[in-house]
């Protein structure tokens, strides 16, 4: 565990929040703000799509995206953030996610531009390989993609329903593994299962977690204001400058909150892309704001309430650092000790969710590097979703930010290096005859450069 951190604080370290959160920053102002310009944009987004029978639709695209970043990491990580980081983590979070939506448009516009047609597949990997002419950085962040969903897709996942379900019904985690490790083999060797499940399962799950939270804030409501002002002073070391060790605490508070920001709704590292690739639209700009809208679902909705929820409820005084034991008792405290049953199933559900989500992103990194073993993986990647349920959580979760920093860099590589066909992107298509980009600001701005 000690050598685990280790390599975990160095590849996230202060350089690495700075790295992300300046090219976010960069981003949005090149983009002029779309996180505010064009909210209504990005809302809009889901409600058309192209006639295609043969690929998914861009909301199915998006609710499998979805089902990959709305898990635990929106329930658990949050409250892990809190234990380890302090309530100021929160707001680090959210300046994360405000830059992080320009870094998922990007991802977005990317995943389209980038893709190959017949079958519709796609990924960071081909922006480097097509895009950038770095067939080896291609195959190096295909790999560490591979080795994150066995790691934050899968293990994470399947030992935070561990953890919450043995705690609330006693199972024992054999049970726990052995059930995923069989709906996993479904989804994986069952065609357009996993498409189908998160587009039923994960508006349902979301909507009743989101309803769950706001009734424990409303509980506590009178609290509310004053967990903002905790949540300021925390996060800028106002309390702790008295001290003399505030710049440690700030830069901590800073770390976790953007790494478990970033664990969450995954701007930053790329692992959606793959699954918007496969969607049934010819147009970058509006993937681009689907993806947006996702990480908008996932930090500013679900983990804000996570986090309020918790601090406003006697959770928010706890020293565990089990997220999961959190949620359920900022539930008890608000509900009693048997919405803590509702909770377990919930943080299970989603981890499901993610799990299955990420199983699609697992299979288009393996199918990249090594087309004819998609077997292996697939029972492999469910022999994991066992495992998880058995291995402790705190190591699951070091190995999985270790890959999760991995990928950063290959991914902002790539966004970076093709950041004038990002920015020239708004209100383009792809021609489908050439696969290049319907606007001549493109060309005239690459001849300018």
């Amino acid at each position: 565990m000690q050598f685990l951190t280790i390599i975990s604080n160095a590849v996230w370290g202060l350089p690495t929040v700075f790295l992300i959160l300046g090219t976010g920053f960069y981003l949005t102002l090149r983009l002029g703000f779309p996180q505010i310009r064009r909210f209504k944009n990005i809302l809009k987004s889901p409600q058309s799509a192209d006639n295609r029978e043969s690929a998914p639709t861009p909301f199915r695209a998006m609710a499998t995206s979805l089902a990959a970043t709305v898990g635990t990491g929106s329930i658990v990580g949050v409250a892990s953030a809190i234990a380890v980081g302090g309530p100021g983590a929160v707001l680090w979070l959210w300046v994360s996610a405000f830059f992080g939506m320009a870094v998922a448009y990007a991802e977005g516009v990317l995943s389209i531009r980038f893709r190959r047609e017949n079958p519709r597949e796609g990924g960071i990997w081909l922006a480097l390989e097509k895009g950038l002419r770095s067939p080896k950085f291609a195959k190096i962040y295909a790999i560490f993609t591979l080795l994150a969903s066995l790691g934050m897709g899968c293990m994470t996942q399947t030992g935070s329903a561990s953890s919450a379900l043995s705690s609330e019904f006693s199972l024992k985690p054999e049970i726990v593994g052995i059930f995923v490790f069989i709906l996993l083999l479904l989804c994986l060797f069952g065609r357009g299962i996993a498409g189908r499940l998160c587009e039923l399962g994960i508006p349902f799950f979301a909507g009743f977690y989101v309803l769950g939270a706001t009734l424990i804030i409303l509980q506590n409501i009178s609290d509310l204001p004053g967990v903002f002002c905790h949540i300021l002073r925390s996060a800028l070391g106002f309390r702790q400058a008295a001290g003399g060790f505030s710049g440690y605490l700030l830069a901590s508070a800073m770390s976790v909150g953007f790494r478990r920001g970033v664990f969450s709704n995954e701007a930053g590292l790329g692992t959606t892309a793959p699954l918007h690739a496969a969607s049934a639209t010819d147009d970058p700009d509006r993937q681009g704001l689907m993806n947006m809208l996702e990480v908008m679902i996932d930090t500013f909705v679900i983990c804000t309430l996570t986090a309020l929820a918790i601090l406003t409820s006697d959770a928010g005084n706890l020293t565990s650092s089990d997220g999961a034991a959190m949620v359920i008792n900022a539930a008890e405290s608000a509900f009693g000790s048997s919405s803590g049953k509702l909770v377990a199933v919930s943080i299970a559900a989603f981890a499901v969710a993610t799990s299955i989500g990420w199983s699609q992103i697992g299979i288009a990194a393996a199918k990249y590097l090594a087309p004819k073993r998609l077997t292996y993986y697939k029972i492999i990647y469910a022999a994991c979703g066992f495992a998880g349920a058995l291995f402790s959580l705190d190591i699951v979760f070091k190995i999985s930010d270790i890959f999760n920093g991995l990928m950063i860099f290959p991914c902002l590589y790539a966004i970076i290096g093709l950041r004038r066909e990002i920015i020239s992107s708004e209100g383009s298509k792809i021609d489908k005859s050439s696969h290049h980009v319907k606007n001549p600001d493109f060309y005239c701005d690459l001849a300018q450069n």
